[in-house]
């Protein structure tokens, strides 16, 4: 069963778990424990005190009965005798004691001495609060006491009685000289609890002849300690009950009532705020506790705090207002913010021989990418891609006015490096918070695919020409604009060929982070780019974006992710920028070096011919060049260990064709270099070797090689028409 809160809990309850109930149960508990360690101690100096008091008064009893019985007769010979007769008999003669036992000993209680000892003993007996006083033995070689004199008229024992005894009592008898007190206390059936005590009587030549023994009764002891409890228990519980009637009164008025009421305060405090009372400083305030100690500056920082919530309450709210504007303020700026932006795609429908397709992901707050792309004339299309510095609305602001600078300068001054110098200029006019802005623009003359462009300290840009992979194009950077005015900035002309690519992004693509604070930098955007060949623009933006998405994972994004992408149809094209984009194609893979791989790369070429609907007879040619190919650099290309091998699959549709580029950075090597098998001759005549490439040479309608950068970069092609 789930335990109740204090809330859930009933009045009765309440009073049962109450500070006030675990106090009183705390004191009764503490109380009880110090009851029970005070009985345990009294208790034991009662039975020391009383114990000793009867140890000492029957020890003097025997010490004086010692020192006066010389009077009485020769006890020793007596004694004496009693033992001579105990040792003359037979164990079988001792083990029954009957009248024929004790008529033995007639000679000692007939002798002269015997009754006046009786009567000796008697008379100290009588004057004594001692149970017994006798004179008896103890017989270390038999472990027993033998009795020679004992006046006692309720339980007489006989002279040559024997009683067993243990070895201790009789061992501290025997080594005991009788200046030193000496006691056993024991428990029988027979006669219950005793403490016995006594001095011995010595012969004259120094040995013990019997003991003057003296038996104390310790019932009486335990009846005083029974009675000394019960009053002690009782007096206990009734100064307990006092004590936690009295400390539990004390803590109720002192603590218990002063807390409940803090308590009671705090909940009015809460149902007044959830009921949207004004603001207050009385809840604390009037309690009026005057206790002396911790509950009363409790009370004191209770009454401040509830003061400093409300004036917190009150700015907080202020606050929350004032942000809640400049939250509406900033959703108004990024919604014009985005308004700028070109967002109809395809944005020129009617043209053949271009498409655009651009995005922007923004972060939380306004930032300040932007990009733009217009038509100068029918033709000259001009692009841009700009980041300006810092976020907010001051950001935003800059970037309406960069973009429309820009827009309006290039309109006016088709000329990439003249465009960025004059809005650089403008820029730093009036330019009082000291913000730039980083750029790239190019112009592109549709009717010849050059492409005209300079750079403002931006990212470089992505150009893929048709066929190829796209790759990194390190422009010339010049300076930020709005950072120094009189900026000079370099034009340079890349020739595009139709089916050709340029791809335009800010540094919230290659500077996404994920949560071990990595980058996901250049390298993997240009491997999510060659990851394979979107059909439309829009793909291209997305696999980027996916790619980005995947790296980050569940960190937060801190820039606006913008991207564009150009492709060039060329000025005869005829389809839609779609279907022109559907005739390239490109794919590869990078795998272990190894023959073991050789069916791996034998599927992945397969699967993208058999996409590409390749006729059977040049698939089963394929296959084989690929094998005899890719064996080879297996088995040479790292000898004797193994390293990565990249192959790659390019379509070529004029005329229809597969490209397959085998690339390693092992040993250089040519395979076309070496000399052609003569097949004329007889196998056991052919030199080894040289006979797979050979044939892929002849089954293939072009192949290649070359060394470059630390590669060796193989290429075949194969025409993909029957025959």
């Amino acid at each position: 069963m789930p335990k109740k809160t204090i809330k859930e809990m009933s009045e009765l309850e309440r009073r049962r778990h109450s500070l006030e109930a675990k106090t009183f149960h705390a004191v009764l508990m503490g109380s009880l424990i110090l009851g029970v360690m005070s009985l345990i101690l009294g208790l034991g100096l009662y039975v020391y005190s009383l114990g000793n008091q009867y140890i000492n008064e029957a020890f003097e009893l025997t010490k004086n009965a010692e020192g006066v019985i010389e009077n009485v007769g020769d006890v020793r010979d007596i004694c004496n005798e009693t033992l001579d007769i105990y040792h003359s008999l037979s164990d079988e003669e001792r083990a029954v004691q009957d009248d024929e036992y004790f008529a033995r000993f007639d000679t000692v209680t007939k002798s002269e001495v015997y009754p006046r000892v009786i009567d000796f003993l008697l008379e100290y007996y009588a004057s004594s609060d001692v149970n017994d006083i006798f004179i008896a033995m103890y017989d270390e070689e038999t472990q027993a006491l033998v009795y020679v004199a004992d006046p006692d008229d309720k339980r007489p024992l006989r002279t040559g009685a024997w009683e067993a005894e243990t070895a201790k009592e009789i061992s501290q008898f025997l080594n005991s000289d009788g200046s030193t007190e000496i006691y056993n206390i024991s428990y029988t059936d027979k006669y219950g609890w005793l403490c016995t005590t006594g001095v011995p009587i010595m012969n004259d030549d120094g040995s013990i002849a019997s003991f003057i023994l003296a038996d104390v009764s310790l019932e009486e002891l335990l009846h005083g300690m029974q009675s000394f409890t019960i009053l002690y228990t009782i007096a206990t519980v009734l100064t307990v009950l006092l004590l936690g009637f009295l400390l539990s009164r004390h803590i109720r008025k002192n603590m218990v009532e002063p807390i409940n009421m803090i308590a009671e305060a705090a909940e009015a405090y809460v149902k007044d705020k959830k009921d949207g009372g004004t603001l207050s400083e009385n809840h604390f305030k009037g309690l009026g506790i005057d206790t002396g100690d911790e509950i009363e500056n409790l009370y004191f920082t209770l009454s401040d705090m509830e003061k400093d919530l409300n004036a917190y309450e009150e700015d907080l709210t202020k606050a929350i207002q004032e942000q809640q504007r400049i939250g509406t303020e900033l959703d108004l700026a990024k919604r014009i913010q985005e308004d700028m932006l070109p967002t109809i795609f395809p944005p020129f429908p009617e043209r053949k021989d271009f498409d655009v397709y651009a995005s922007m992901i923004p972060a939380k707050e306004v930032g300040g990418d932007f990009y733009d792309y217009f038509l100068i004339d029918d033709d000259h299309l001009c692009i841009i891609m700009a980041d300006v510095s810092g976020k907010g609305i001051p950001a935003a602001l800059f970037m309406m006015a960069s973009k429309i600078l820009l827009k309006t300068t290039a309109m006016a001054i088709p000329e990439p490096g003249k465009i960025l110098a004059r809005v650089n200029n403008q820029i730093c006019n009036n330019n009082s918070l000291e913000m730039f802005v980083t750029a790239w623009l190019g112009i592109l003359e549709l009717s010849t695919g050059k492409l005209t462009a300079a750079n403002a300290g931006h990212e470089y840009p992505i150009i893929r020409q048709h066929g190829g992979r796209y790759e990194l194009y390190r422009d010339r950077h010049g300076f930020v604009m709005g950072g120094m005015e009189g900026m000079e900035y370099k034009e340079y002309e890349v020739l595009l060929k139709p089916g050709s690519e340029v791809f335009l992004y800010t540094d919230g693509v290659t500077e996404a982070a994920n949560e071990k604070n990595e980058q996901f930098g250049t390298k993997r955007l240009l491997e999510s780019l060659n990851s394979g060949l979107a059909p439309e623009l829009k793909g291209v933006l997305e696999r980027v974006n996916d790619a980005v998405d995947v790296f980050v994972g569940d960190a937060p994004q801190f820039d606006d992710i913008t991207m564009l992408c150009l492709y060039y149809a060329g000025a005869d094209a005829t389809d839609s920028s779609e279907e022109q984009r559907e005739g390239r194609y490109m794919k590869e893979m990078t795998l272990e070096a190894t023959v073991g791989n050789i069916p791996i790369v034998t599927d992945f070429i397969n699967t993208e011919l058999e996409a590409l609907e390749c006729p059977m007879k040049a698939q089963m040619q394929i296959d084989i060049a690929v094998d005899e190919l890719f064996g080879n650099i297996a088995q040479y290309a790292y000898d004797p260990l193994t390293g990565p091998a990249t192959v790659r699959v390019e379509v070529d549709d004029d005329p229809m064709a597969v490209i397959i580029t085998f690339i390693d950075h092992g040993k250089p090597y040519d395979p076309l270099a070496g000399k052609e098998p003569d097949i004329t001759l007889n196998a056991e005549d052919r030199e080894v070797g040289g006979l797979g490439v050979f044939l892929v040479k002849k089954t293939m309608d072009e192949i290649t090689y070359e060394y470059k950068n630390g590669q060796n970069i193989l290429k075949i092609r194969k025409n993909m028409q029957e025959g």
